[in-house]
């Protein structure tokens, strides 16, 4: 299944960053033939600690597609506010990611070993080892991971509570480790099988006990674990800074891996987006605006791509969005555009009041569209159902208003 060494270590990195997902109510996992990912739904941007449980990976991309896969990836990663982290392996670092606004952060090493080659843990003085049972285990596992940032993330033991029922599963390919010095947790660890191949995880002492080489303790303990599992190949990501330290231990380099983060861009920063982006991630054409308060009321738009009159059946935005829908024929949707042709112009020309652009067209273009036959209308969630996540309106700018074109993007709540 997989062709070389390489790439089964790629493969369980992304497997690693996105198993829990797959288990978690409120968590998404995008796995197409050429790319992985993770989205744990957690806010947070670049250093907040939820890029880690946000992530980009095992990118494979044709060479016909490459560019074109990059950006309209990265696109999509932008729009959700919340920020991901992209990493190139061993078999994707040639990626052109300049070309997508993406800028290299952290380099580790891809380092393996064969687990005949390492020595067993063996008792430590001071550090006892064990593998994580319960919820509270787990918690203090993820304080631990969590002081990694300063201050501490809370988005990490945000994390793994969410997941905890995955977490402790019987059937689960990870195994989280506690490293307790005089019955206080002080270090972690996880062992993750998977593609052949038992990859290390999370490594991370408390502040207070580190210089005490307890990290190598933690990571011969989930070789160990590996051993115990029948794995023959064990794998890690690791810093400059710990390099020396897993060459020591048996580890050689395998490949490198790097860092792209995708931070979080404001709404108002992104910048001219073309029709054909944002229909690619799921957004639909508005043609026409017939009422608008704080978004849009009423008006003609695109619903899986076929023209349809809505109207906005809650009033407290806050509520949500929510409408109704009905199809619209070809001659009322001329009739509509061409009411909205000749808004636009008056509006152009300086009349920005409403009664100002009132024509026969128009009046009669909003008497449908409040008025639609009751046997037709369809409730907006109930048309879109095969949508996973619901829709809700999603309106940005677009087009050439003077042209009579509409202005707007119909989308998926999420996009």
């Amino acid at each position: 299944m997989y062709a070389g060494l390489t790439e089964r270590i790629e493969a369980n990195f992304a497997e690693h960053a996105c198993h829990l997902h797959r288990r978690a109510d409120g968590m998404t996992v995008t796995e197409t033939d050429d790319l992985v990912i993770a989205d744990s739904g957690i806010e947070g941007d670049v250093g907040s600690g939820s890029e880690i449980f946000n992530i980009v990976a095992n990118a494979r991309f044709a060479p016909e597609e490459l560019k074109n896969r990059l950006s309209l990836t990265a696109f999509k990663l932008r729009l959700t506010g919340r920020a991901f982290s992209w990493w190139a392996g061993p078999n994707s670092a040639d990626l052109p990611f300049g070309s997508a606004e993406l800028t290299a952060g952290k380099r580790e090493a891809a380092m393996c070993a064969r687990v005949a080659d390492i020595s067993g843990a063996g008792p430590h003085p001071d550090l006892e080892v064990r593998r994580v049972r319960t919820p509270e285990e787990l918690a203090d596992y993820a304080r631990i991971l969590a002081a990694s940032w300063n201050p501490p993330a809370v988005t990490v033991v945000e994390f793994y509570d969410r997941v905890a029922p995955a977490a402790l599963a019987d059937d689960c390919p990870a195994h989280y480790l506690i490293g307790y010095h005089h019955e206080e947790p002080v270090s972690a660890g996880e062992i993750f099988l998977h593609a052949e191949v038992a990859g290390i995880h999370d490594i991370s002492t408390l502040p207070a006990s580190r210089r005490r080489e307890f990290g190598g303790v933690m990571t011969l303990a989930a070789a160990d674990s590996a051993r115990a599992a029948g794995y023959d190949t064990v794998a890690i990501r690791a810093s400059t800074e710990d390099e020396p330290v897993y060459r020591r231990l048996g580890f050689r380099v395998a490949g490198r891996y790097t860092e792209y983060p995708v931070p979080i861009v404001p709404l108002e920063d992104r910048g001219y987006t073309t029709r054909e982006q944002l229909i690619s991630i799921g957004f639909e054409h508005v043609h026409v605006e017939n009422e608008r308060y704080d978004g849009p009321q009423a008006g003609v738009a695109d619903i899986s791509g076929v023209p349809h009159y809505f109207v906005r059946l809650n009033t407290l935005f806050e509520d949500g969005d929510e409408f109704s829908v009905w199809p619209i024929d070809d001659e009322s949707l001329a009739l509509e555009q061409e009411a909205w042709r000749l808004y636009v112009k008056a509006w152009d020309a300086g009349y920005h009041v409403a009664r100002h652009c009132t024509n026969d067209v128009r009046a009669m273009a909003f008497r449908r569209t409040r008025c639609a036959p009751r046997r037709q209308r369809t409730h907006l969630h109930d048309a879109l159902a095969l949508v996973p996540h619901g829709w809700r309106s999603r309106f940005l700018p677009l087009g050439d208003r003077a042209s009579g074109e509409g202005g707007a993007v119909f989308g998926e709540d999420g996009a």
